[in-house]
């Protein structure tokens, strides 16, 4: 160096020295955010902290399948404010609340939690609680705990039990209320969640075991796993994280929480435990003096956040294979009609259930949809007939009208087509009422109006008339099987395939009335006058770059 130095002009380790100086105060702004922890929590606030927790499984029903197990997890308990307004983000973000999980060591964000939506969890909250059938004003919601796995390096496991702690809000300064009510949200391996919202006033409350200060027994209505029904009932104790008012007292007895819940069947006899228990370690307060070790906490369990999935699929896969026990089928757990198919929930008198997120759309239904709706826009023209399909599960409806301006071509017909009218047609409404998540893609699967009227029973799916139905779904009298190709051909056998797939698992027998799908017969999408909508399309395509020049004849 001394020799470079020797020998370089006089000027260039100077610059070098400049460039380097100027560029220190840059990193230093760029890491701020990193390096400078935010505001600290008030003495007003409950406490927060890292937890390490116990977690054990106990299968009790049936005998054949006994089978147990206990693992180390690591929990988040938080006060939702101090979380939202940034005051427990940690130095180089070993914890941060929203953003995205990849640039925090640990953290949480409202996406998966509650309803769908990126909105605050005071938000979702608020929401939920202030419908009439819980009877809880704005107003009287205080402080907020929430128990929970947090995300580990960008990783977002999946989060079975998440419990909300909600008291009611204190006149005083540096206490906290009066327990309004405790949610356990519930979530499954099928990207779905449920709360139970227990009020220490409601029906279901308990006498609590020994150590516990609430109990409730409640009806079961979400299929968090296949190797239980949905009938029967939850038997939960818990504890009260901060049972006395003043909140000094915390500071030297950090709050713990315990969960006992069971599975019980209609006759009372339990067929399934867990219980979540914070130890068997002190919890670390989320303080930046402690970042050190939070870290070190990390390191003792590296792979508890991650292999939680492993440790599900492992378990399920011994119940399964090993021990032989069966599945039940995943229903649509809080969609109208529900109850009354296979697997259906414990009825819920009071009302304390409510059904949160659910799986989203898939690309084959989007698809699915895409082509229906298409394919409706035409058909509704052609036949004078409205479709509305009223979606009872979030989802948007479709309605397609025919239009009321239409344009003659002199010879009786509208829009090239011929009009309701002259068609015989009136100027009728379906209404295709649905749960179904997959709607649209079990319409174009099924081989005929006949045998998708047979399978909408089991598929949460009623119509306004049967006749109507067959009348704007079935196959156009103008089709010709002359014209098949063979995409058509290949496509109309992978759809029988597959409806032969669904429909072996149905409980509904064949009627006579039902035509036989073997050779595969004509699908409503590939309607005559479909052709003809395809060919005008075309033909109207080439006027346009014809006009534009773009489009030329030999």
């Amino acid at each position: 160096m001394s020799f470079l130095l020797k020998h370089l002009p006089f000027s260039v380790p100077i610059t070098i020295s400049a460039i380097s100086l100027s560029i220190v105060p840059l990193l230093i702004l760029h890491f701020r955010s990193y390096l400078s922890p935010s505001q600290r929590s008030s003495p007003n606030s409950l406490p927060s902290s890292f937890y390490p927790a116990v977690t054990s499984h106990g299968r009790h029903l049936p005998l054949t399948a006994k089978n147990a197990f206990s693992y180390a997890v690591l929990y988040l308990g938080v006060d939702v404010d101090s979380m939202e307004s940034g005051h427990l983000n940690l130095p180089f973000r070993i914890f941060k609340y929203a953003g995205n999980p990849l640039t925090k060591v640990i953290g949480l964000r409202t996406r998966d939690y509650l309803s769908h939506g990126d909105e605050s969890f005071t938000e979702k909250l608020e929401k939920l609680l202030c419908q009439d059938k819980y009877g809880i004003d704005k107003e009287d919601i205080g402080k907020i705990w929430l128990v929970t796995l947090p995300s580990l390096a960008g990783w977002e496991g999946p989060n079975p039990l998440t419990t909300w702690y909600i008291y009611k809000k204190s006149k005083e300064e540096g206490t906290v209320g009066e327990m309004l009510c405790v949610i356990l949200e519930v979530h499954s391996s099928f990207a779905e969640s449920h709360c139970y919202v227990l009020k220490p006033d409601s029906e279901y409350r308990q006498e609590p075991a020994k150590g516990y200060d609430l109990a409730f027994r409640f009806p079961r209505q979400f299929h968090v796993s296949p190797f239980n029904s949905r009938d029967g009932f939850y038997r939960a104790d818990l504890t009260n994280p901060f049972p006395k008012p003043d909140l000094a007292y915390y500071a030297d007895n950090t709050p713990k929480f315990k969960i006992f819940l069971k599975v019980l069947s209609t006759d009372d006899q339990v067929k399934f435990i867990a219980t979540l228990t914070s130890g068997p370690t002190s919890p670390i307060p989320l303080e930046p003096w402690n970042i050190l070790s939070i870290l070190r906490t990390l390191l003792k369990w590296p792979f508890t956040l991650f292999s939680v999935t492993a440790r599900t699929f492992y378990q399920a896969y011994k119940l399964h294979y090993i021990k032989k026990l069966a599945l039940f089928p995943r229903p649509e757990h809080h969609t109208e009609g529900s109850e009354r198919l296979v697997n259906p929930p414990e009825k819920d008198v009071h009302g304390i259930g409510q059904g949160m997120q659910r799986q989203a759309i898939d690309w084959t239904e989007i698809h699915a949809r895409r082509v229906v709706e298409e394919w409706v826009k035409e058909r509704v023209e052609y036949t004078g007939i409205g479709l509305e399909i009223r979606m009872k599960n979030g989802r948007e409806n479709l309605i397609m009208d025919k239009k009321e301006k239409t344009t003659s071509n002199g010879n009786g017909h509208a829009n090239g087509h011929a009009n309701a009218n002259s068609n015989g047609h009136s100027n009728s409404r379906l209404i295709i009422t649905t749960s179904d998540p997959l709607f649209f893609t079990n319409l174009l699967v099924s081989p005929t109006p006949q045998h998708s009227l047979i399978m909408f029973p089991e598929q949460l799916t009623s119509v306004s008339s049967s006749e109507l139905f067959m009348e704007f779904f079935s196959p156009s009298s103008a089709s010709t099987e002359s014209h098949i190709d063979g995409v058509t051909r290949y496509t109309r056998r992978r759809r029988t395939e597959y409806f032969l797939y669904l429909y072996s698992h149905s409980v509904v027998p064949a009627l006579p009335s039902v035509p036989p799908i073997i050779p595969p017969p004509s699908h409503f999408i590939e309607h005559k006058f479909a052709e003809s909508i395809l060919g005008n399309k075309v033909t109207r395509r080439r006027e346009e770059e014809k006009k534009l020049g773009t489009y030329y004849t030999n």
